[in-house]
């Protein structure tokens, strides 16, 4: 008889290769344990296949050859596979150990989520489907429970994405096979083709990811069962305060038809980043030729601009603009953020409040200042100065915080939160510093460079609103971005985001000797930064300086579909 899960703990597996630490759960497809691996003495996640689905020796094999193909997959947004097999008659996974809690479980807290968060972890899964899609894997079971959100380097959901491969390898209905067998998948997720046992490619993971918005913006999924034939209700039906964009995205990802859906995660992903952002700003530098027979990267349009006539020799492409998300209360991808405060307000001395209150402020000003407070230091972002009253400053950080959760959704109702945290206490840098982000979104890029520059008065040492303003100049090609960032590198030499930043900056002024030095320096601290390498291969062919496909071809492994090409030729 076959040990339960709790009676593994303790023992030794596949020829004493792993320990058993303890379950960390179960679920359809079996149980997953802390393990240390025991020749490398580290600790890993193991996962051993329910014996139920393995249904025959067909199974394991594809099990073998998927896990192969999972194994190639390097992105920094898709779980590191470590090694794979059989034990005592049961398949078992291992894979790098992540601390973090899954999209299910932050659902259940949050119940539902503001757009900028929905864009920030969505765009993250469309990139980890991009590197598996390019290998040729197909996911078949993306659901909020095979994604994991992370804190790390002060940034919250970071997104891995578990279970590649792993649900197409047990399932008996793959085309070719005979062995009669369940679909494997979760039915509330699942596409029409994958329900009906038909051929599925990357677009039934494309429909699951649109299920996945569905639910982060409502809440609740559109269906309990596999939807073959029922049309979704309409997002906005559902979610009466969701933006039109995302509520048009997640109606074309739910297409039966796969080729009415978005053909590629790629263009979901820069579907979701329009949301937020406006569609990135092109740096318009045509890349060296690329042979006719070569696949050609992906450009990026925008509603103002007329598509070049088609080329039958080459291809030039466009380099999109890569400057990372705005800090402290940007949304994620390019450039947004607040103005100026109200007219009159005088800079004080950038006193920082303690955690809690003054001791004038009665115990209930003290505890929402404080809790808000504790909030706003989880941002980086800075308490309201003394000078102003606890009353005052308790009300300003909430408003702050207010602002937070709607800037990605409506800029205007952001700006009015702004503003009345000033109008309590003028001096809050958090306050300007979210006003811009803001007013950045709504186009009002003047306003904004002001709201930074107050942002900086009232706390000089505030690292959000300088790197804002630099972006800000990036947006507007402004040379001064050159000094801005330099600035944050003299103050934190090892921020790999401000070298890149700096590098976009060279790279506009055609100095790509120096934006190459920089994205080198930059990946030296933060080598996965797919976006940096793509930069850096374009400086090396722009200054015929350096392996310019090496970098290239290292961004393509990132899960970066502009270097594909590039990487090819």
């Amino acid at each position: 008889m076959r040990p339960s899960s709790q009676e593994l703990v303790g023992r030794t597996i596949a020829d004493g290769r792993y320990e058993i630490i303890r379950l960390l759960g179960e679920g359809g497809m079996g149980a997953v344990y802390q393990a240390r691996q025991v020749t490398m003495d580290r600790m890993v996640a193991l996962k051993l296949i329910g014996a139920e689905l393995v249904k025959s020796s067909a199974a394991a094999a594809r099990f073998h050859r998927e896990m192969k193909l999972t194994a190639k997959i390097e992105h920094q947004n898709t779980i590191r596979v470590y090694d794979f097999g059989q034990t005592e008659g049961q398949l078992f996974l291992t894979m790098e150990l992540l601390r973090g809690r899954t999209l299910t479980d932050a659902l259940a807290e949050a119940g539902r989520f503001e757009l900028g968060r929905i864009v920030r972890i969505a765009t993250q899964v469309t990139r980890a489907l991009q590197a598996a899609h390019s290998e040729g894997v197909v996911h078949r079971d993306l659901k909020p429970d095979n994604v994991m959100l992370l804190e790390q380097y002060g940034e919250r959901d970071v997104v891995k994405v578990l279970d590649f491969g792993v649900a197409k390898s047990l399932d008996e209905q793959e085309p070719g096979m005979t062995t009669a067998g369940a679909v494997i998948g979760t039915p509330a997720y699942m596409s029409a083709e994958q329900a009906m046992g038909q051929p599925v490619d990357p677009r039934s993971d494309l429909y699951s990811l649109g299920i996945m918005l569905f639910e982060m913006a409502s809440g609740r999924v559109p269906f309990i069962a596999p939807a073959i034939t029922e049309t979704p209700p309409p997002l906005a039906q559902v979610a009466r305060d969701v933006a039109p964009g995302l509520a048009a995205l997640v109606e074309e990802l739910l297409r039966k038809d796969p080729a009415a859906r978005p053909q590629t995660a790629r263009i979901v992903e820069q579907r979701l980043e329009a949301l937020v952002v406006g569609p990135p700003l092109p740096l318009p530098l045509p890349l060296p030729p690329i042979a006719a027979t070569s696949v050609v990267p992906d450009r990026v349009v925008h509603a103002t601009e007329t598509p070049p006539p088609a080329k039958k020799k080459s291809s030039g492409a466009w380099l999109a603009l890569l400057v990372v998300a705005l800090v402290g209360g940007g949304v994620a991808a390019a450039v947004l953020l607040p103005g100026s405060g109200p007219s009159g307000a005088k800079p004080t001395p950038p006193q920082t409040l303690a955690s809690s209150a003054p001791p004038t402020a009665s115990g209930d000003v003290a505890a929402r200042l404080a809790a808000a407070v504790k909030q706003l230091a989880a941002f980086g972002d800075p308490a309201p100065p003394a000078a102003c009253a606890p009353d005052a400053a308790a009300d300003a950080a909430e408003l702050v915080l207010e602002a937070r959760k709607v800037i990605g959704a409506d800029a205007g109702k952001a700006i009015e939160a702004a503003d009345r945290a000033l109008q309590r206490c003028a001096s809050a840098a958090a306050a300007h510093n979210i006003r811009g982000n803001a007013l950045q979104q709504a186009g009002k890029l003047d306003d904004a460079s002001d709201a930074y520059a107050r942002a900086l008065q009232f706390a000089p040492d505030y690292d959000a609103p300088r790197f804002n303003l630099g972006v800000l100049q990036l947006r507007r090609r402004d040379p001064g971005a050159i000094a801005t960032f330099s600035e944050i590198l003299r103050r934190k030499p090892d921020e790999a985001d401000a070298y890149k930043s700096r590098a976009q900056a060279y790279f506009t002024a055609e100095r790509y000797g120096e934006a190459a030095a920089d994205l080198e320096e930059g990946l030296r601290r933060k080598p996965d930064d797919g976006r940096a390498w793509l930069l850096l291969g374009a400086c090396r062919d722009k200054a015929r300086q350096g392996d310019a496909k090496e970098a290239y071809c290292k961004a393509a492994a990132l899960g970066i579909g502009d270097a594909v090409a590039h990487c090819k030729r």
